[in-house]
């Protein structure tokens, strides 16, 4: 791990806000934050167990002490650290993957793999590209690659690796009823098309494929066609742009059968 007193490498890369962490600050401590940098950047941030998004990621109401950061990226090595956060102060972590040891003829080498325990009318992505209910087994590059299961009460996000020439099982579970769900918030940019966002002072109004969302800013609860839904993260404006619950973009992005026209705002 490289930490810089300075800012980061990679400023101008999209930023991911997490709102909430598996382990609580203290009630009378302040908490801490974590903003992870990678070079190079887009790897996958996992924060004592829990997924974060992709590099550069800002964690924020962390408990002081040590956090353990895990950070993936297909072709390169995966780096396993531990940051101590001080409460009230940003840990700032930049880190450098190594790109894992070229093997003679690595570039075409693949492997496949096997979905364990979908259950009926779940949405599963592997690297963000949706799978179909008749895909659960497929070839993929050797690496690292990232299954996301989502149904109605939550998600559930699971690293495997894929070694060439060999079948992983990849067995997912659904979340659990009492589970916390994600409090990440995610630039609307990097998940929806333009114009499909319309902000009108602290109301904020989405309307893809066939969907309408209405929310406000710093309020938990939205009304997804019509139906009250809570996130445990909430919209904001993070400089100057618009922030979403990762749940809630991940879900229109899923239920999306085809790429629409950009709906005009209002």
């Amino acid at each position: 791990m490289v930490s810089f007193a300075g800012l980061p490498f990679a400023p101008t890369a999209a930023l991911v806000a997490v709102l909430a962490a598996a382990t609580p600050a203290a009630a009378d401590q302040p908490a801490g934050s974590i903003y992870v940098t990678t070079l190079p950047a887009g790897a996958d941030v996992w924060i004592d167990g829990t997924y974060v998004g992709r590099s550069p990621a800002l964690a924020g109401a962390l408990a002081p002490g040590k956090h353990s950061v895990t950070l993936t990226k297909t072709g390169w090595s995966v780096r396993v650290l531990e940051v101590e956060v001080e409460a009230g102060a940003t840990a700032l972590s930049s880190v450098e993957l190594a790109p894992k040891a070229p093997r003679a003829g690595a570039a075409s080498e693949t492997g496949s793999y096997v979905l364990r325990g979908v259950p009926k009318g779940a949405t599963v992505s592997i690297d963000g590209l949706a799978v179909g209910d008749g895909a659960r087994t497929g070839a993929l590059p050797a690496g690292t690659h990232r299954v996301v299961l989502i149904v109605p009460r939550g998600r559930t996000t699971v690293a495997f690796e894929i070694v060439p020439g060999t079948t992983t099982e990849v067995v997912l579970h659904e979340p659990p009823e009492a589970a916390s769900r994600s409090a990440v918030v995610a630039p609307a940019s990097d998940y929806l098309p333009p114009g499909v966002c319309a902000v009108e002072g602290k109301k904020i109004v989405v309307r893809y494929s066939g969907h309408v969302v209405v929310a406000h800013f710093g309020e938990n609860g939205v009304r997804f066609d019509g139906t009250p839904v809570s996130y445990a993260g909430a919209p904001e404006s993070i400089g100057g742009k618009l922030y979403l619950p990762l749940e809630l973009l991940e879900r229109l992005r899923a239920e999306s059968k085809t790429e629409p026209e950009p709906a005009p705002t209002r």
